[in-house]
This record gives C-alpha cells, structure tokens and sequence, in this order.
C-alpha cells in the first residue's frame, strides 16, 4: 500500500508544480527544444521529455537546479498569502543566451572533464 503525503503549503497530485515552472522556461525560450536544453545543460534530452510530457511526477531537485542555471535562470519561489507554496524561475543573465556558444561550452567542459558523448548504441547488437 503506497502513502500518499499531502503538504500544507505545497500540494499537488499529478506532477510537482516545478516541473509547470521548468516547463514554462524552456517553451518560452525562442527557438529551445528539449534536445537543445540538453545540449546546454548536459540534462538528457529524454529527463526533459519525461519531465514535460512523461512519468516523472518528482523531479530531483539537483537535476532541475543544474539544468535551469545552465539555461540561465534561478529559482525564485513566491509565497501566496495563505501560505501555499509556488514555484518558479527568473532570468539570472541580463542578456538572450547565445545558444550556439552556450552548446559549444558544454562539449568544451565534457572534454575537460575527460569524457565525451558517446553515440547512442543500437539496441539488439544491430550496431556492430
């Protein structure tokens, strides 16, 4: 039997309301995909897509904060006059990211690091 824990301050049922914030950041963005967030922020393309439009109801906190800071932005949380928790993002950069060069930073950093994207492998040895 699964327990089912209901906040006073933050509720929700279906998904958490982090994600409705992340989600608002990347579609409002000009030209950002999911595909291209990942390419920013190093955040599989496929953990957006699960985020938006998939099963994940609980987003790891360290995982959203990485990727919205990579995209630019910060969490600034409101407080509503009955106490209820909403969350959200704002704009940390003064400027429109230069998506191109924030994509060309992260493969530099992945070098760094001594690692590289690997090409997805084809499933049932088809890649050989």
């Amino acid at each position: 039997m699964a327990k089912l824990t209901i906040y006073r301050t933050y509720r929700f049922l279906d998904k958490d309301p982090l994600i409705d914030a992340m989600r608002t950041v990347v579609r409002d963005e000009q030209h950002l995909t999911n595909g291209r967030a990942s390419a920013i922020s190093g955040v599989s393309a496929t953990t957006f897509h699960n985020w938006f439009e998939g099963s994940t109801r609980r987003p790891q906190n360290a995982c959203c904060s990485a990727a919205m800071a990579a995209l630019g932005y910060v969490r600034r949380d409101e407080l509503t006059k009955d106490g209820q928790l909403i969350p959200g993002y704002v704009k940390a950069r003064g400027t429109k990211l230069d998506y191109e060069q924030e994509i060309a930073k992260q493969a530099d950093w992945l070098l760094k690091q001594g690692r590289k994207k690997q090409p997805r492998k084809k499933k049932n040895g088809a890649n050989k």
